[in-house]
């Protein structure tokens, strides 16, 4: 019993640390005053026609564009984390196509790219001399 309960006690805290973020507005993302901020933005997940995959920020991780809609052309960088579980993309080869983009939300669905989504994530956003962010993907939902 005393096992069962040290179980549940440790879910909860792990359902607890969920990541929560500020809502923000697609277009006010990369405001500066955003830096090192955990926000929460809806848009459209792109490959944007390649992706940049490392593990230079100290996880293995892919970056994907977010458009505010499947038109746009204006979006900034959300870094998706490698794997196979909930928020992550799973490893794609050299020479894939859209179609072999598997993203899987919070819930470890796999989601298509034609789907709004809600990422919450660390923004960093730097001016040098145009401003340029990212955000480092924590949690992908379906909207």
């Amino acid at each position: 019993m005393k096992n069962i309960i040290s179980i549940l006690l440790i879910l909860f805290s792990i359902s607890a640390c969920s990541p929560k973020g500020i809502p923000t507005d697609h277009s006010k993302a990369c405001d500066l005053e955003n830096n090192d901020q955990v926000i929460e933005v809806s848009g459209y997940l792109s490959d944007d026609g390649s992706l940049y995959c490392s593990n230079t920020s100290g996880r293995y991780e892919c970056g994907f564009k977010l458009f505010d809609d499947l038109q746009s052309k204006k979006g900034f960088s959300a870094d998706i984390q490698v794997g196979s579980s909930s928020n992550s993309v799973e490893k794609l080869e050299s020479g894939y196509s859209a179609k072999d983009i598997k993203i899987h939300d919070d819930n470890g669905n796999i989601i298509s790219l034609d789907k709004k989504v809600t990422v919450t994530g660390k923004i960093r956003t730097v001016k040098e001399p145009d401003v340029v962010c990212y955000l480092k993907v924590r949690k992908i939902e379906v909207k």
